[in-house]
């Protein structure tokens, strides 16, 4: 890099660094200033959390898929949520935001009380949710070596880089807190945005249509891939992979059907359960009020487009470039492009600052949201329960849980970076994996049934999360053992399935064998949301007892703006990839999907945003 990029990449540190400690003082008021802020702007809320999803580990992972499957790696993104934001807008982060609280965790407390059951489901969703958070912190990581290692820097070097960069991260994050990290990540998303399009821009002027059509052309015989295959949305059992059959980490994919149906069925719950029950409810939490927090979710889903302009456009630069080093590892065309001379001086130290945005926001919000829950639904009712909300002992606490997440991720990290080097896969591959097919799994079930079960119980609720963890692990520990293991005979998506049966029945089983909540408190719960589904008892008694109740939003509403809305979004999403591909009417007919249902949505979801 020249003197003008890296100039340009210390002023982003320094920009970000310094907000940390602009609101340090600000954020160690108190517990809820630490980790909700206030006075909040409801877009840059969701400008921050576009930008935590626009992580670099996870668009690594996601531009790997694209370049194996074509287009039909959209079926895929059912897998990790990416409609999530439309339940959000049409109902589910209205819910969030009526019910209150601080964090996801904290929400079964409102559900379920204060009895012992409902303590089991606050405090085994925060270990869960600790577990899934610290899984998502080795990623980064993992991300961090695997960018180091393409620059060439040795292995040992590699990891010392990878630490450094996470621990002056989380020095940003400890200080700044929710208030840092909110203004932050929203001038990290100004970033991002420009190197988007600036990635984009490249690839667009580089490449003829000619040439990235000749580029997307590979592999030989029944695994061949053309451009016409290539942009085909036709799903397939076994997909076309082309030259992928090479790739150790990938070529799993040929088994789309095996890959992809449960980890979407996954997803699909997850998207009915909330905001997934990390950093997303922290920012539904912290709007204004319910109308701020549907546009909120609106927002954040409208600003995840330019993610698929650089997915795309270095989708597109790989082929062209470095078709010979994708056919063994996808996911070294980003830190390859950083290396090709494409982007002239200055250019090259912005798209290094927004990379290192996009690493730096989702570990801020992954790590903060975190702390927060082992802060508030672990460590003060558990030990230090006569501990008040303003007493700024949490404040330090909240420091020491965040020093020692990111510890902890580097530990991890470093550890399944070397036991997959030895045996040549993809760490990313296998942690993302287990992710989102395994662990995932164990709380999806419950966060849905906690919405539209009435009968739920806390001890359902936990004992959905923690039953399940037996198959979850098991799938973990599958990828570390050699081949003929005993947990090698079962194919990777029967662990997905196991976990998801055993959740489903373990909620079921044990909320109908125990007690049923208090009435007092679930007709407050009903009354103060308006959930829809099996609540026909509490609606009943919370009527008699003269209640007021929030608005409901009516279900056929609900289900027109949801159906609006994903076809808005993958409309949206699918656009720069066919543009950028030079197929000008696949992507001008998937703009004008999306302006029309944007029309749709004025009447039918803006317009009838409830007030309370």
């Amino acid at each position: 890099m020249y003197f003008i990029d890296w100039l340009i990449v210390t002023i982003f540190f320094l920009v970000v660094v310094g907000a940390g400690f602009v609101f340090s003082r600000k954020s160690a008021e108190s517990s809820k200033s630490y980790f909700l802020g206030a006075e909040n702007k409801w877009w840059m809320l969701a400008a921050s959390g576009a930008s935590t999803n626009f992580s670099i580990n996870g668009t690594v992972w996601n531009l790997a898929i694209l370049m194996v499957l074509g287009m039909k790696s959209f079926w895929v993104t059912l897998v990790w949520w990416m409609p999530n934001a439309v339940f959000l807008m049409a109902y589910s982060g209205i819910w969030i935001r009526r019910c209150g609280g601080i964090t996801s965790a904290e929400l079964n407390r409102i559900r379920f009380g204060v009895g012992t059951g409902a303590k089991w489901a606050r405090t085994s969703f925060a270990f869960m949710i600790t577990l899934f958070s610290v899984a998502s912190l080795c990623m980064s990581y993992i991300i961090v070596h695997k960018f180091a290692v393409v620059f060439g820097l040795p292995n040992n070097n590699a990891h010392g880089l990878a630490l450094g960069i996470v621990a002056v991260t989380s020095v940003y994050v400890l200080f700044g807190g929710f208030k840092g990290v909110i203004l932050s990540e929203f001038l990290q998303t100004v970033v991002l945005f420009a190197v988007a399009f600036i990635v984009g821009f490249v690839c667009y002027k580089q490449y003829s249509a000619d040439q990235i059509h000749a580029a997307v052309t590979h592999g030989v015989g029944a695994s061949a891939v053309n451009p016409d295959y290539w942009k085909s949305l036709m799903p397939e059992a076994m997909p076309r992979i082309g030259m992928f059959v090479a790739s150790e980490g990938y070529k799993g994919w040929q088994d789309f059907i095996g890959a992809t149906l449960a980890f979407s069925i996954v997803g699909m719950i997850g998207c009915v359960g909330g905001a997934g029950g990390r950093y997303g409810e922290q920012r539904f939490l912290a709007t204004t009020n319910v109308k701020e927090a549907a546009k909120l979710a609106a927002l954040w889903q409208f600003l995840g487009f330019p993610r698929w302009i650089m997915t795309a456009g270095l989708c597109f630069l790989g082929y062209a470039v470095y078709s010979a080093d994708i056919a063994h590892d996808p996911e070294c065309v980003m830190p390859k492009f950083l290396l090709s001379g494409l982007l002239a001086p200055g250019l090259l130290g912005l798209v290094v600052a927004g990379l290192s945005a996009s690493f730096m926001t989702s570990f801020c919000s992954e790590i903060n949201a975190c702390a927060s829950i082992i802060v508030r639904d672990i460590y003060q009712p558990l030990i230090a329960p006569h501990v008040s909300d303003s007493d700024r002992k949490l404040v330090r606490v909240s420091y020491l849980v965040t020093g020692f997440l990111a510890l902890l991720a580097a530990i991890i990290g470093y550890a399944m970076v070397e036991s997959q080097a030895r045996g040549g896969g993809s760490a990313l591959n296998v942690i993302w994996a287990w992710m989102l097919g395994g662990l995932l799994t164990c709380f999806v079930v419950p966060l849905a049934f906690r919405w539209y079960w009435g009968r739920m119980n806390g001890w359902g609720f936990a004992a959905g999360c923690l039953f399940s963890l037996v198959p979850s692990l098991a799938m973990l520990v599958r990828a570390f053992v050699p081949d003929g293991n005993i947990l090698k005979v079962w194919p990777e998506d029967h662990y997905t399935y196991a976990t998801l049966a055993t959740s489903t029945l373990a909620c079921v089983l044990v909320s109908w064998i125990t007690p049923p909540i208090e009435d007092e408190t679930t007709t407050a719960f009903y009354a103060r949301v308006r959930p829809f589904g099996l609540w026909r008892d509490a609606a009943a008694k919370a009527r008699l007892a003269g209640i007021p109740m929030a608005t409901a939003i009516p279900l056929p509403r609900i289900i027109v703006n949801v159906v609006l809305g994903l076809i808005a979004s993958f409309s949206l999403y699918m656009a720069p990839v066919y543009y950028l591909g030079h197929w000008n009417s696949e992507g001008t007919l998937c703009s004008v999907i999306f302006v029309v249902c944007c029309c749709g949505l004025y009447f039918t979801w803006y317009r009838t945003l409830p007030e309370d």
